[in-house]
């Protein structure tokens, strides 16, 4: 980092965002406040965004009143930021802006610029981070919202920057995953993006802004640009594909479970499957535990090797009592063994206790004990 990067990034810190925006409020009227205040849920106090003809009920106004209040507010308030007892703390709050999303590939999805960049740049207590949302829609004419929609996240982008370059760049994604018909490993991706989609997509944003930030790659401004889009997802293996694809983000129990295991890549309890599917975010279904634990016991693709412990069958896992694995291990080796090799068997395939094992053992129907203490079949 530069001296000088190092010194504004200080600066911006410094910055009383709170301060600074009650005090633009308080040069407004009160009912002009309130307004505000109600129609963009600017401060905590404030449960949600209110409609004109809720306010105006309260006021007893009409809606269209109550919008050029709303409009006179705030051309008072952009005028007032941009005015010397304001203007150098807006500055200082336009430059952080800026800086942050550069480092990014000039844009941020919004909910990542209030959590990474908002909350650790600015301490809120009385304003709600709409506050925030509300300068930069307003006041700060180097950035532009792109509101949500079906194909992308709400996010904020500097107006130098082409966005249609980067719906093409993403949409360039988009075919390359189609024509793969399966997950990508980031690694992989990233290097198809690298070298053989940017080339056909023109960014003319691009290379001025990597040169600013020698520290930030091409690969960083690429995962950032996926970010904005809906089609395109990271699973919890951290593969890319396709938002509908049931390996990216499944709908089905049974799809959940699946990369649930094929993450953790050990056998895993019913209760730990629930919570971890839960955790994951797939969606907002909660599962509970007994619903996880009778689909793993209707799929044949799952082994019970202990007391609500289940392993993927095609980890070599074999179905079956403990008796059962006791008699195919016997069998595939052909001869008698001892209690203890029997048991260090039966334990790469169960996880039980030792008795339980025994108890098996000592079935006479199945096993026989013989004189120099070794077990064989019956």
């Amino acid at each position: 980092m530069s001296a000088f990067h190092d010194f504004m990034t200080h600066m911006s810190n410094n910055v009383d965002f709170e301060k600074f925006f009650l005090s633009l409020l308080e040069e407004l009227a009160a009912r002009e406040q309130e307004v505000l205040k109600k129609r963009y849920q600017l401060t905590g106090d404030v449960a949600q965004k209110n409609t004109l003809k809720q306010i105006g009920d309260e006021y007893g106004i009409t809606r269209e009143r109550v919008r050029q209040i709303e409009k006179e507010a705030i051309n008072k308030l952009v005028k007032l930021a941009k005015a010397d007892n304001y203007l150098t703390e807006l500055q200082a709050i336009k430059d952080s802006l800026v800086r942050y999303l550069e480092r990014r590939g000039g844009l941020a999805r919004e909910d990542e610029l209030v959590s990474d960049h908002l909350y650790n740049d600015y301490k809120l207590t009385t304003l709600h981070q709409n506050a925030y949302l509300f300068v930069l829609e307003h006041m700060i004419d180097e950035v532009d919202q792109h509101e949500a929609g079906d194909d992308y996240h709400s996010f904020w982008i500097l107006t130098a920057v082409d966005r249609q370059s980067i719906f093409a760049l993403v949409n360039e994604v988009i075919n390359h995953l189609v024509k793969k018909s399966a997950v990508q490993d980031e690694s992989s991706l990233l290097s198809a993006i690298k070298n053989e989609i940017l080339p056909k997509v023109e960014l003319a944003h691009f290379d001025p802004l990597t040169g600013k930030h020698t520290d930030v790659t091409v690969e960083d401004f690429i995962r950032t640009y996926l970010s904005i889009t809906k089609k395109v997802e990271k699973n919890i293996l951290d593969n890319w594909g396709l938002a509908e694809w049931a390996d990216v983000k499944p709908k089905k129990l049974s799809d959940k479970i699946h990369l649930v295991f094929k993450k953790h890549e050990k056998p895993l309890h019913f209760r730990d499957v629930a919570e971890l599917i839960n955790t994951a975010n797939f969606d907002k279904k909660n599962i509970c535990a007994a619903t996880v634990h009778n689909e793993l016991i209707a799929n044949e693709g799952y082994v019970l090797i202990g007391r609500g412990i289940y392993a993927k069958k095609d980890w070599g896992y074999t179905p079956g009592t403990v008796t059962d694995i006791i008699s195919q291990i016997l069998k595939d080796n052909s001869q008698p063994m001892t209690k203890e090799d029997i048991y260090d068997a039966v334990l790469k395939q169960r996880q039980v206790n030792p008795s339980t094992i025994y108890l098996s053992l000592i079935n006479k129907n199945k096993f026989n004990k013989l004189s120099n203490g070794l077990f064989e079949l019956k």
